[in-house]
């Protein structure tokens, strides 16, 4: 019989856990005390090591994925076990068939049906922030895949690490749309004539080496790792509770 492999409790503080690599393929065969997988805490990467012996017929956390303590993960059993699907005892039982249509109504009734159309995904909002798991991000970055393309099948919405490679081997995603820049207004002939004189005496100056961005550039926004949000959290807590204070005598 299968048993559950739980999210370990890791640290006294962990709550939540990522799973960051399956080190077993399903199928495996796991000893007690063998790494089975690398879990990202709030302080750090660790292996997991197994807690029984037996095969690994099922993972129910993907790579990436974060669950709290003491979700299933995965499952263990024999070698050949089938992986457990949902208990169908408790499903009530079909209804009788209704009698049988002749065959004109029933070809009418074909006939009048059309399928429905699959509704579209929603477009991603323009500045909306895009939800993916860590693993996904550097699988992501690897690959040249741009995210904002990129539908996700992960809880939420949340692009997994299949999402990118399925994206990757599609073409690499549908590009971020562009916003449209407003056409400029011609400036009158004196402006110009000055904006030529500035832009003369910047040339004579010295341009800024090719390659290099301008003060002004577009800002990266890089999501912090759960030991920067916990390092970050536990700070404000201890300002909060004991602030720091400066003695001086003369």
């Amino acid at each position: 019989m299968a048993s559950d492999v739980l999210m370990p409790r890791l640290s006294d503080s962990m709550e939540e856990g990522t799973v960051l690599k399956w080190l077993v393929e399903v199928g495996g065969e796991v000893k007690r005390g063998a790494p089975l997988a690398e879990i990202e805490t709030d302080k750090a990467n660790m292996t997991y090591e197994s807690d029984a012996d037996g095969v690994l017929v099922e993972v129910l956390a993907e790579e990436g994925q974060t669950l709290p303590v003491g979700e299933v993960i995965a499952r263990l059993g024999e070698e050949g076990e089938a992986p457990s699907g949902p208990d169908k005892s408790a499903e009530p039982e079909p209804d009788a068939e209704p009698e049988a249509k002749s065959d004109e109504v029933a070809a009418a009734e074909a006939e009048e049906k059309e399928p429905e159309a699959k509704p579209a995904a929603p477009a991603r909002q323009e500045g909306e922030r895009i939800k993916a798991s860590p693993v996904a991000k550097r699988v992501a970055s690897d690959l040249s895949v741009d995210l904002g393309g990129v539908e996700g099948s992960g809880p939420g919405g949340r692009v997994v690490k299949s999402d990118v490679e399925a994206a990757a081997e599609q073409g690499g995603g549908e590009p971020a749309a562009q916003p449209e820049k407003p056409a400029q207004e011609k400036a009158p002939a004196g402006e110009e004539d000055r904006a030529a004189d500035a832009k003369g005496e910047a040339d004579i100056k010295g341009a800024a080496p090719k390659g290099e961005a301008g003060p002004k550039g577009e800002p990266e926004v890089t999501e912090l790792t759960r030991l920067q949000r916990t390092v970050s959290r536990r700070m404000a807590e201890s300002k909060a509770t004991a602030p720091d204070f400066a003695l001086s005598l003369d």
